[in-house]
């Protein structure tokens, strides 16, 4: 990711492996459910859904393509470069990924005031039992 994407990122309060876009979301979501594949199988795979919903306007593959090439950057996808075409796989899981965005969240916008705000939240809510809290505090864990 070069210096002028993270700053800009940065400015909006989130940066670098923590923040995902909706597009980068959606092909990671294909890169789990296919293991290895290549820009092109992704492209075919986003195509078909697309057609299923609209008649035009479809994602070029160069916005795959480059999208996927960013995901690699920010160290969410691995780039075999040893064959002609280049293969992709994950270099994080679902787990991992949304840990750190939910954590990267929490941390910019909760900062000091994530006890008051914990707190108000569960006095809110009275249909959350102390054993849902501290099962949701071990994944946290």
């Amino acid at each position: 990711m070069s210096k002028e994407n993270k700053k800009k990122s940065a400015e909006l309060g989130i940066s670098g492996l923590n923040s995902i876009s909706n597009l980068e979301a959606e092909i990671m979501q294909i890169v789990w459910d296919r293991g290895e594949i290549t820009v092109r199988e992704v492209h075919e795979i986003m195509l078909k859904k697309e057609m299923a919903k609209k008649k035009k306007g479809f994602i070029p593959y160069t916005t795959v393509m480059s999208t996927m090439t960013t995901l690699s950057d920010k160290g969410l996808l691995k780039r075999n470069n040893a064959a002609k075409t280049y293969i992709y796989s994950a270099a994080v899981d679902r787990r991992e990924l949304s840990k750190n965005i939910i954590k990267s969240v929490a941390e910019k916008l909760l900062n000091s005031t994530s006890n008051a705000l914990v707190s108000k939240f569960l006095a809110d809510n009275d249909n959350i039992s102390v054993d849902k809290i501290k099962k949701l505090l071990d994944e946290i864990k």
